[in-house]
């Protein structure tokens, strides 16, 4: 038992022993480690210190290095300034120098452009002068190269040809020579208004194809006068009316027949096609262009038959006419051109005339006894009154021979106006006879007031005008 106790004491002494050893093993480790770490943190604030020094160094001589660039570029740009301003002396000098040249050159410039331009006034002017020259006297044969252009470039057209060998057969050319003599004072008027106009000067010769210059001819189809207008197509030039036709008037007409042209020109872009149109009406013409798929040229329209036969055959016609007038020694005839004529019948070739407005129906037998005329003479001036007598209702202008309008005033007041208490519609079984014992007034004064003959045939609904019974 003692003995236990005894060993169990030992063991004790034992544990305790080990115990302490490790404690004193344990204390020493921890003041190894916080003696590593002593250590440790030393070393780290020398190297933090070390790197602080360094970079304050490092600094100290970027300083240096920044201050000592700053002020060597600052040399520099003192240096580059003072260049600088040298060169932007120099440039602007230069600058002046040729500013003072170009203001020189433009100025030169300037009188050569002004000296120029008065040349080309000067040469347009002449040519202009030449050009009027050259309009209003063509040479011994009514030709000039540079004015009747369609003849040069088309006159040896088969078409043409065989047209100018109609017109040269004895019998149409005696025909031809008659109608150019017998229009004098129409196709003067004319030649002044496609001159005025500046149109073709082929366009003088085409009443004669139209209506051979006959300023009352009526045509099956019913057009009329010097350019054969239709009823349908007198607007906007030409009045149409109960009592007024100025498709009858060749002074009227010819204004109205050569706008009507310029506006087909316009429409088709093409002179032949206006021509075409003219004839043939822009409606037809036009569908006629569509059939062909748009096809323009006028020789392959007429070629091909799009076009009617008169139309195709109108325009080879004209120009045959006019090379024979413009080339007839050429074809060994003799035709007058009456250019001379043109320069000396001022008032026929100018269409120059009085007037006097109406505003009452006169007799124009009546008016022309009064003007010291005969009543043929007046008619022939105003061929647009159908009826006899001025419009009742509207005003007109009464065209007089220059010199009469001072004295129509004074013949005006001693006439008196027609009054009408009838206007009579024909029936069947009616003439003038019966018709003036139904009123009691004359036949001649039925005849005078409504334009017509004695011995004329009535027509069925034909409207007379019945004068007041004296």
């Amino acid at each position: 038992m003692m003995k236990c106790r005894i060993l169990t004491t030992i063991i004790m002494i034992t544990t305790f022993a080990c115990l302490a050893q490790e404690t004193d093993e344990k204390i020493q480790a921890e003041n190894i480690e916080n003696k590593a770490a002593e250590i440790i943190v030393e070393n780290t604030e020398k190297t933090e210190t070390a790197d602080k020094k360094n970079e304050s160094e490092e600094k100290i001589g970027t300083e240096e290095k920044t201050e000592k660039s700053n002020q060597t570029e600052s040399e520099n740009l003192k240096s580059d300034s003072t260049e600088n301003t040298a060169n932007a002396e120099n440039i602007e000098n230069k600058t002046e120098e040729l500013k003072e040249k170009k203001e020189s050159e433009i100025k030169k410039e300037i009188k050569e452009e002004k000296k120029e331009s008065k040349a080309e006034k000067k040469k347009e002017d002449k040519k202009k002068k030449d050009k009027k020259n050259k309009k209003k006297s063509v040479h011994e044969s009514g030709y000039d190269e540079e004015l009747y252009t369609w003849v040069d470039q088309f006159a040896d057209r088969e078409e043409v040809v065989a047209w100018r060998e109609i017109y040269l057969k004895e019998k149409r050319f005696e025909r031809l020579t008659s109608i150019i003599n017998n229009s004098l004072e129409y196709r003067l008027y004319v030649r002044k208004m496609v001159r005025e106009l500046e149109l073709p000067p082929e366009l003088e010769y085409l009443p004669v194809v139209e209506s051979a210059y006959n300023p009352s001819v009526k045509s099956k189809s019913g057009a009329v006068g010097l350019w054969q207008f239709m009823a349908n197509s007198v607007k906007p030039n030409l009045k149409l009316g109960e009592y007024i036709d100025e498709r009858l008037d060749p002074w009227k007409s010819t204004y109205a027949g050569l706008k009507k042209l310029e506006y087909n020109k316009n429409y088709f872009d093409d002179w032949f096609l206006a021509l075409a149109g003219y004839n043939c009406g822009n409606g037809k013409l036009s569908k006629a262009i569509k059939k062909a798929k748009y096809e323009k040229d006028f020789w392959t329209l007429a070629k091909e038959g799009y076009i009617p036969k008169q139309t195709a055959d109108y325009i080879p016609q004209l120009i045959a006419v006019c090379d024979i007038c413009i080339h007839p020694e050429k074809y060994n005839v003799t035709i007058t051109n009456h250019n001379e004529e043109y320069e000396t019948m001022v008032d026929v070739r100018d269409g120059n005339f009085d007037y006097y407005e109406t505003k009452k129906p006169y007799l124009i037998k009546d008016i022309s006894r009064e003007l010291g005329m005969t009543e043929k003479e007046l008619k022939k001036l105003n061929p647009a009154l159908t009826k006899g007598f001025t419009p009742p209702a509207e005003k007109y202008q009464l065209r007089l021979p220059l010199g009469k309008g001072e004295s129509a005033a004074e013949a005006f007041a001693k006439l008196k106006p027609l009054e009408f208490p009838f206007k009579y519609k024909v029936v069947a079984g009616d003439s003038l006879w019966s018709i003036s014992r139904r009123y009691g007034v004359t036949v001649q004064a039925i005849c005078e007031t409504n334009g017509i003959q004695e011995k004329a045939i009535l027509r069925l609904n034909q409207i007379l005008y019945i004068p007041a019974a004296k």
